[in-house]
């Protein structure tokens, strides 16, 4: 039977990404934080997949979600954020996955995180910041399944964010480790994985008005099959509607394959995620 993987490096995380990011429906991160005091919620939906002759028989990643199996995936990542000081924040979050199925826990990537603002500029032009993660173990039947790692990982994310009248910049620069039980497949497959994983990107975010930005994506990262390519690429476009001033929406498109040109011309072997959700401040 031929399996083919979705595969974070993030993250996330996922969930991630990454699982707890501040800047959905995006894969890069931001240096805000939320307000000392304050909550935020962000609940998403997304949907993998894979295209191309031979997608059946290789390995693809899709960055900013960790999910390891063979197949499609249908999941609702889910993250709760609190400010603990004006510069600080820690969050918590995990995923749901409504596919696939099987004889073990749905829910899956528990991560907990610290996102600190350690300098910036006193007028809100830039900002520097670190993340440090920790994503708690899954079962073993859930790695086997794709669905999480059966031992704990955690990361460490540099962030960088520079604020202009009508665009933000923002860049990212993550380590990762992610141990995994040998015991075990991963998705279903045999071949090893690499438990160092290095993940960079930049995401311009344009205001084209009050209530609507428009965000560009891109990034590199280690590709975790340790019997292929190094590296993948991925490109993502999102939108972000302000209903209200606490009150967002999110949609993204991204795809993700071997190498940029694949990337760019939608061709050979790539997978894609498609992301909707939203974001509650209160």
């Amino acid at each position: 039977m031929a399996f083919f993987a979705m595969r974070l490096a993030l993250a996330s995380f996922l969930l991630l990404p990454i699982l707890a990011k501040a800047f959905e429906p995006l894969n890069t991160d931001d240096a805000g934080t939320v307000l000392k005091g304050s909550n935020q919620i962000e609940q998403y939906f997304f949907k993998t997949a894979t295209h191309g002759e031979g997608a059946a028989s290789m390995d693809i990643i899709t960055p900013g979600e960790e999910y390891f199996g063979g197949g499609s995936a249908q999941a609702f990542p889910l993250s709760y954020t609190r400010g603990i000081d004006d510069n600080m924040e820690v969050s918590m979050g995990a995923t749901y996955f409504a596919k696939p199925q099987g004889n073990y826990s749905p829910i899956s990537n528990k991560v907990v995180s610290l996102k600190w603002r350690f300098s910036e500029d006193t007028d809100g032009h830039w900002g520097l910041a670190i993340k440090p993660s920790i994503t708690l173990a899954g079962t073993p039947q859930q790695q086997v399944h794709g669905l999480n790692l059966a031992l704990p990982s955690y990361s460490l994310n540099l962030i960088s964010s520079h604020y202009w009248d009508i665009v933000e910049v923002h860049l990212n620069a993550l380590y990762m480790n992610s141990p995994y039980n040998t015991n075990y497949q991963i998705g279903g497959s045999l071949t090893p994985n690499r438990t160092n994983i290095v993940f960079f990107s930049a995401a311009p975010v344009w205001r084209v008005s009050q209530t609507l930005r428009l965000a560009l994506d891109v990034g590199i990262t280690t590709n975790p099959p340790s019997t292929e390519q190094y590296l993948s690429n991925y490109a993502l476009v999102a939108a972000i509607i302000s209903v209200k001033e606490d009150l967002d929406i999110g949609l993204s498109y991204m795809l993700s394959a071997a190498n940029i040109g694949l990337v760019i011309s939608n061709s050979g072997v790539n997978a894609s995620r498609s992301e909707l959700g939203f974001t509650w401040r209160f």
